[in-house]
């Protein structure tokens, strides 16, 4: 790959019998088949300092990454979105579903409002994968994947770092 430097093997393949619209919805175009081995998302590195996470977040964040790498967009997306329940039951961000738990993350000021709005995002996105069954392109999930990264760096690791800086004077 040009892009990451990494030795893959690639199959491809389209069938006339594996069909679907065109924009134009009347012509119809053969589905592309494309797999990698190992996957592009294999190659993506695991949040450093993942430990210094409560123990159930780790443990969900591990299996979404192993699900990611092992290119299983389903699983991982519903995996996403566990990620995101597991933080508002570590924050205890009560309510009767998980729209206003994150909201109440914003509440407690864990969370900015521009946040919980891309977490919400990440609700949507493992609510597709578990009640419609609908997996999400790998380049999405390695996105989303980024994004709630970046929340467990904010919430938990970069705090745990800080407590090793000198006193403020």
């Amino acid at each position: 790959c040009r892009g990451c430097e990494k030795v893959s093997f690639r199959t491809n393949w389209i069938s006339s019998e594996d069909e679907y619209p065109d924009d134009d919805g009347v012509h119809f175009v053969p589905y592309d088949h494309e797999t990698l081995y190992p996957s592009r998302i294999a190659g993506a590195a695991p949040l450093a300092d993942a430990y210094l996470l409560p123990p159930a977040l780790n443990r969900i964040y591990e299996e979404t990454h192993a699900a990611l790498s092992a290119n299983l967009p389903i699983l991982a997306g519903i995996g996403i979105r566990a990620i995101v329940e597991s933080l508002c039951t570590d924050r205890q961000a009560r309510g009767p579903n998980l729209a206003v738990r994150i909201d109440a993350l914003v509440t407690q000021g864990v969370m900015t409002t521009a946040g919980a709005t891309i977490l919400h995002s990440l609700r949507h996105m493992g609510n597709t994968a578990a009640h419609e069954v609908m997996p999400h392109k790998p380049e999405d999930l390695l996105t989303a994947m980024r994004v709630v990264e970046h929340a467990l760096q904010g919430v938990y690791i970069l705090p745990r770092h800080a407590e090793r800086l000198p006193p403020a004077p």
